[in-house]
């Protein structure tokens, strides 16, 4: 019977601990959470992964520094994000698919015309509108880069040019 070596049991105590530290993070996702405690950006936000301190009463996130958080706060993780280095406040995203990503939403970049907006979208059944907070009743949030508002409310997206 051959017995394992260290090499091997040095290969089990890190597979237990790496087991061991992704379950043990007990917060609930900020965004997932309290939508309206973060803002909507296209797919390419910024990977944060921090622990904050998320307080109802004053709207503010901050990122955590002790081993809790102040009274009237609570902790949370954020996903995407950025850290103020000067007041560690810390801004929440919540990335949304580009709406030119789903086939039939954009119009070719060159019928874009000279000025154009970023906007959060409700996209239903091939038609978008400006998506009011987080309202958007059996559709789908998306973000349109390039985009323009119609006469009718609609949106019109484009291509990236």
């Amino acid at each position: 019977m051959r017995t394992p070596g260290l090499g091997s049991s040095l290969l089990l105590v890190a597979g237990l601990l790496a087991s061991s530290i992704a379950n043990a993070t007990p917060y609930r996702d900020l965004c997932g959470s309290v939508p309206s405690a973060c803002e909507y950006t296209g797919p390419e936000a910024p990977l944060l992964e921090a622990v904050v301190c998320w307080s109802r009463s004053t709207s503010t996130t901050r990122l955590r520094t002790g081993e809790s958080c102040p009274t009237g706060a609570w902790p949370y993780l954020v996903k995407y994000g950025f850290v103020d280095p000067l007041t560690l406040d810390v801004t929440g995203y919540l990335p949304l698919d580009d709406a030119c990503s789903r086939p039939g939403l954009c119009q070719p970049g060159i019928l874009a015309p000279n000025t154009t907006t970023i906007d959060v979208i409700c996209c239903l059944y091939g038609s978008c509108w400006p998506a009011e907070g987080d309202f958007c009743y059996g559709g789908e949030l998306l973000f349109c880069l390039d985009g323009v508002s119609n006469e009718d409310g609609t949106v019109t997206c484009f291509e990236p040019g």
